[in-house]
């Protein structure tokens, strides 16, 4: 028969004990990724698609706000470092002139005190002012989780 010593069963507990503590917080810290929905489209202003422009979102009840670059035939899609899409909600979006600087043109920007070089010139962006803010634009979307319809824009002069 072979006897147990109390202080080899307590050191079977502790070990037992510091796996469980060890697997608890293992799962517990696990990164749990967020529900998203699919968000991409088509910005047009008189049947023309939208260039040098940028679509924004916000959904001011979770604070969250996004920013996508319209592609030479007025398309964009959500993105960023958690995954494409906006969690979902309702959201408020404006049609912003100007884009996001691409690693290219950011590679190509000249230093401050460099009066030679010329800066690229923004394409003219022909987007009405009412949809530069959200709050002035009267274009809203509903997101849902998951794919949804694709979110497109027929701005009006």
């Amino acid at each position: 028969m072979t006897r147990v010593t109390p202080f080899g069963w307590h050191m079977h507990r502790f070990r037992f004990c510091g796996l469980a503590t060890a697997l608890v917080v293992v799962l517990g810290c696990a990164e749990k990724v967020p529900v998203r929905g699919v968000v991409q489209g088509r910005v047009t202003l008189k049947s023309k698609p939208v260039t040098g422009a940028s679509v924004f979102f916000e959904n001011a009840e979770t604070g969250v706000a996004r920013i996508a670059q319209l592609d030479p035939d007025g398309r964009y899609e959500v993105k960023n470092y958690q995954g494409a899409g906006l969690p979902p909600g309702t959201y408020r979006v404006a049609v912003l002139p100007g884009g996001v600087m691409t690693p290219e043109e950011a590679d190509n920007t000249p230093l401050a005190g460099d009066a030679k070089a010329e800066r690229a010139k923004q394409p003219v962006t022909p987007v009405p002012e009412k949809y530069h803010k959200s709050e002035t634009s009267r274009l809203t979307i509903e997101v849902k989780e998951g794919d949804n319809p694709p979110f497109d824009f027929t701005l009006t002069p």
